[in-house]
């Protein structure tokens, strides 16, 4: 069968209402995508690939563009705020041609699929979850008119008027088995593509993903997708996946997109120690927990490579993370980063502003927590109820809910205000805490020296306009 894959765009064309971020805002290849593509071209169909979001393609031009393929079947992805501009996309397309298969999948239709299926009349088929085995099944039963469409664990999908649910699909446990990103599939990893340029120090960068599941339990995320079981790509199939990025598109810098990339202490030291043996000679930043990170592990990440690490802080308000579930201490967050600042490594800080249960005070808690941790880069956003977490469930019991709208859902415009502040107030203390943190001496001179180091000019040039024009609005 002809497969077309599509990465839908933003309705409004931007993602962001209220902040002006046009400048540095990072496009990352569909990795998700990718990896489907992949798998669906080992089981013996052909892949075409649209990314209508990096192109800012609009619809008219993103259907014309599938239907050059000549397309038995269009899978679209979609997160929240991107959903609207798939069904926008499939409304289109089945306006013109009724007969072809249009399969919806992403974390969106993973954590509400009826709801969606409701809305939206002009998606045919949802995959619920991971979906390299179960697209890989979905084809081969669209080939046979449907004939075993019950069979094909993981899907939701119509007949005859009503939404009907197959059985669950189990979650892949070894991810070695999924082909290598379909990397050939972009015109160029790195162009329209482009990176964040907090997580990143190299125009030549591009992201990765190595491993799945969280099994942490903060009530804010969804891990419907991928569960909350962690699972990895071996040390040999991520240095296998690195070389073959330096090899063939000459990518000298990694942003790796992994929720935990230190939850597997022998692999990520084993990760580590190919690299360094192999001499990739390559810059990386990632993720992780400050309750799973130990010198050691920072010392040989930095030997290797590792120039950041962003930590999930979110708050400090010892109340808050109660709240939160993040199950870690203040203490263990400032003792994680004065541990990374000695193995040489930069500290990434992300904060949640607006929680459930936040008040002034506990705000004022965060902002003087903020202040005395050993930081290097701040970032923050608001809370977002996305539709599967646990803080959406009974969320207007705690304050009040601006907008719906899945397409506003993107953690910078401000959709839920708790009880006992303003929105007004929310943005106050957002611009203060930005203020406050990046106008010191300190921060400004480390990353004079990062500047110096990396020849970045020109990428801190463009972060620090878009840090005065967000200040001015």
């Amino acid at each position: 069968m002809n497969i077309c894959l599509v990465n839908p765009h933003l309705v409004s064309g931007k993602l962001y209402e209220e902040w002006d971020l046009s400048e540095v805002d990072s496009i990352s290849p569909p990795l998700g995508l990718l990896f489907l593509a992949a798998a669906i071209r080992k089981s013996g169909h052909n892949v075409s690939f649209i990314d209508a979001l990096a192109y800012n393609l609009s619809v008219q031009d993103t259907v014309n563009k599938i239907l050059e393929s000549s397309p038995d079947v269009v899978g679209l992805t979609a997160t929240t705020p991107t959903i609207p501009g798939a069904a926008d996309i499939a409304k289109a397309l089945k306006a013109q041609h009724p007969e072809i298969k249009i399969i919806i999948g992403g974390p969106h239709v993973t954590a509400i699929p009826e709801e969606t299926f409701q809305v939206i009349p002009h998606f045919d088929i949802g995959v619920i979850g991971e979906g390299e085995a179960t697209i890989v099944d979905l084809l081969e039963s669209l080939s046979r008119n449907n004939e075993t469409l019950r069979d094909v664990r993981g899907i939701i999908y119509r007949e005859k008027g009503k939404i009907v649910f197959t059985e669950s699909r189990p979650l892949i446990d070894d991810l070695d088995s999924i082909p290598m990103i379909a990397w050939d599939l972009l015109p160029s990893v790195t162009n329209p593509y482009r990176m964040s340029i907090v997580g990143t120090i190299s125009d030549k960068s591009t992201a990765l993903v190595t491993s799945r599941g969280c099994p942490a339990k903060c009530t804010f995320c969804d891990t419907k997708v991928y569960g909350m079981r962690y699972r990895w790509h071996s040390a040999e199939n991520v240095a296998n996946m690195v070389k073959y990025l330096i090899e063939n598109h000459g990518i000298k810098d990694f942003l790796i997109y992994d929720s935990n990339f230190v939850a597997n202490r022998k692999r990520l030291m084993d990760i580590c120690n190919i690299f360094i043996k192999e001499n990739y000679n390559i810059t990386w930043s990632c993720s992780a927990r400050v309750n799973l990170v130990k010198p050691d592990m920072l010392k040989l990440m930095k030997k290797a490579g590792c120039w950041q690490i962003a930590y999930g802080i979110e708050s400090g308000s010892p109340q808050i993370l109660e709240i939160m579930k993040k199950n870690i201490t203040l203490e263990q967050v400032k003792q994680t980063l004065r541990w990374t600042k000695k193995a040489g490594i930069m500290s990434r800080g992300n904060f949640i502003f607006g929680y459930i249960g936040e008040t002034k005070e506990t705000l004022q808690e965060s902002l003087d927590f903020l202040l005395d941790i050993d930081l290097d880069y701040f970032q923050q956003s608001f809370l977002t109820p996305f539709p599967g977490s646990e803080v959406s469930e009974g969320i207007l019991k705690h304050g009040e809910v601006v907008t719906m709208d899945w397409d506003k859902m993107n953690v910078m415009d401000i959709t839920f205000i708790p009880h006992g502040l303003s929105k007004e107030e929310m943005v106050k203390f957002s611009k203060k805490a930005f203020i406050k943190f990046y106008l010191r001496p300190k921060v400004i001179w480390s990353h004079i020296k990062l500047i110096i180091k990396y020849h970045m000019i020109r990428r801190y040039s463009k972060a620090f306009s878009a840090f005065l024009k967000t200040l001015a609005r």
